[in-house]
């Protein structure tokens, strides 16, 4: 046997293959789910995910009204709005005073400190959140939107790359 027949052989060989695959891809035209992947745009589910979650969390924060009732806190330990007002700021300007007079600054920072923290417990204390009157169906789609943007943020930022 000489080397052109081999080839030859080796030739009809591959036309052999091929003619085989090609038969099997003709004859599989069935649509099968695990075999085609369906492409997607990672920067668009990106966009998606956060114009909904945007507007979701819009949309929530929109449907109430904040209000404040100023010392409220103080109301309920039996002393009136007004003079709470007054007496919370009190810590605040010993802690000021005491920053200038004494030369150890430990004391006077935490009474400062202090004085903040009555300030800021008092205002958070004092806000009183007051839904608007919406449909089951207005909350359903907020709260909807606000996990599907989620998800799709989440599925675009930690989604391994192929």
């Amino acid at each position: 046997m000489d080397i052109d027949e081999e080839m030859k052989k080796m030739e009809d060989e591959i036309k052999a293959e091929k003619q085989k695959n090609k038969n099997k891809k003709t004859t599989s035209s069935t649509y099968s789910p695990s075999v085609e992947k369906k492409k997607t745009n990672p920067l668009l589910e990106f966009l998606i995910g956060f114009v909904m979650l945007g507007g979701g969390i819009y949309w929530v924060l929109n449907s109430f009204v904040v209000s404040f009732s100023w010392g409220s806190i103080w109301s309920s330990f039996g002393m009136s709005p007004a003079l709470s007002t007054g007496l919370m700021l009190i810590p605040l300007f010993v802690g000021i005073g005491l920053a200038f007079f004494m030369e150890k600054k430990a004391l006077p920072g935490a009474v400062i400190a202090l004085g903040v923290l009555i300030i800021l417990i008092t205002l958070l204390t004092s806000v009183r959140f007051r839904p608007l009157s919406a449909s089951l169906w207005q909350y359903i789609v907020m709260f909807s939107m606000i996990a599907a943007g989620t998800g799709l943020l989440a599925k675009s930022l930690f989604k391994k790359s192929e």
